[in-house]
């Protein structure tokens, strides 16, 4: 039972998470900020959060992973009081960084917690990658659309109560779970055997240390698809305000991206030697490529003074788009933490690269989508984003089809 409760964790502070940036990136929008600006809001989060994960890789162990838990969740209530008080965009960046410094806080130690309590086994990694893709990013799809009825309903302050009651109650569940964890004398990773490729006759029995590393073709992947995410989030509340789209709409909107990004993730559970095959991740790279598409058309502009679409059919275009590309970062996701978990040797240093590769697309991503829209509108950076999508793409194929001819003889 212990085991599943765990998984609440990341969760909840997803919550915490989405919905603060959600709010805080609405609020700008509200002011009449620029699109950059109100991207700067996820950006000034991912560059702090970069920095803090390296500093925590170099402090964690199984023995301090709960309090530093604990301290992250006492911070993101001391945040959201904060985020009370405060209304300069500055003041709105500043905090927006100690949120940063928080999310590290937890989310690094929460790996380490993770494996103590419940340690990790040759033929369980995909069944918990799936779980744990599933738990946080149902989270982050909670937070935006709770945070979006909220604000329409209470105002936006009454959002920063909700988060900051969530971060007290789960530094509670933190304490008290604490005690399941085990301590390793020696958190030593121990040399293995280097990987050989084995064909694969029975998908059932599969020991992934003997599997190729492909941990780098899981950053390439999932920088591109993180760029998109991020271009999403920060660019959504400036096309609430654009077109009239109300803030509830806006957070079902984001939500909806990461409960497909969640069910995909969790639907994956079954499959064994799927991440290694070509096909099936061209078919979620196409999602993706359809997401951009569908994007693109249900901001249209309007013709000669005449809209193209209606709100609702705009924000039903916008709903299929999340939708598509939720499956496709679903899958993303999944490999980026498969690949990294599977090594027998460098487990430790892929999840601190996983991590630095989100928080760069973090940066990247709200800039490159707040300047373009500035400068050129909505529509441009779904073009540069399908033309980076088809170009990783054509080579995870080229590899990957590689590697299942040597896996099938």
């Amino acid at each position: 039972m212990t085991r599943f409760l765990i998984y609440l964790f990341p969760a909840v502070a997803d919550v915490i998470i989405a919905a603060t940036m959600f709010v805080c990136s609405n609020r700008l929008a509200d002011q009449g900020k620029s699109r950059t600006e109100v991207a700067m809001v996820f950006a000034a989060w991912a560059a702090v959060y970069i920095i803090t994960n390296q500093i925590l890789a170099r402090l964690i162990t199984s023995r301090n992973a709960a309090a530093m838990m604990i301290a992250a969740n006492l911070l993101f209530t001391a945040t959201a009081g904060v985020f009370v008080l405060v209304a300069n965009v500055w003041a709105i960046y500043a905090t927006m960084a100690v949120l940063a410094v928080a999310s590290a806080l937890f989310f690094l130690p929460f790996q380490v917690f993770m494996k103590a309590v419940e340690p990790d086994q040759h033929q369980g990694v995909v069944r918990s990658v799936a779980i744990y893709t599933f738990s946080w990013s149902l989270g982050f799809a909670s937070g935006p659309f709770i945070a979006g009825f909220i604000y329409q309903g209470l105002g936006w302050q009454w959002c920063f109560a909700f988060t900051g009651l969530l971060g007290l109650l789960t530094a509670i569940g933190v304490q008290l779970l604490k005690h399941h964890a085990k301590y390793h004398q020696s958190e030593d990773i121990t040399p293995s055997q280097p990987s050989i490729i084995h064909p694969i006759r029975d998908a059932e029995d599969v020991n992934y240390h003997t599997m190729p590393d492909l941990a780098w073709m899981g950053w390439m992947v999932c920088g591109v698809g993180c760029l998109g995410i991020y271009s999403f989030l920060s660019i959504l509340p400036s096309v609430g305000v654009s077109y009239a789209i109300p803030k509830s709409q806006i957070g079902s909107i984001i939500a909806l991206l990461y409960i497909t990004q969640a069910l995909t993730g969790l639907s994956l559970i079954r499959g064994k030697m799927w991440m290694f095959r070509p096909m099936p991740l061209l078919g979620f790279a196409a999602l993706g490529v359809v997401s951009l598409v569908c994007f693109s058309v249900a901001l249209l502009p309007a013709i000669d003074g005449i809209e193209v679409f209606t709100i609702q059919l705009r924000t039903l275009g916008l709903y299929a788009s999340v939708a598509c590309y939720g499956a496709f970062s679903g899958s993303f996701f999944f490999g980026l933490v498969f690949h990294s978990l599977v090594h027998p040797l460098r487990s430790a240093r892929y999840v601190a690269i996983n991590e630095t590769v989100v928080g760069i697309c973090g940066v990247a991503g709200p800039i490159m989508a707040g300047t373009l829209a500035d400068r050129f509108g909505f529509l441009t950076f779904p073009t540069v984003l399908i033309a980076m999508i088809a170009a990783v793409t054509v080579l995870q194929f080229v590899v990957l089809k590689r590697l299942d001819c040597n896996l099938t003889e």
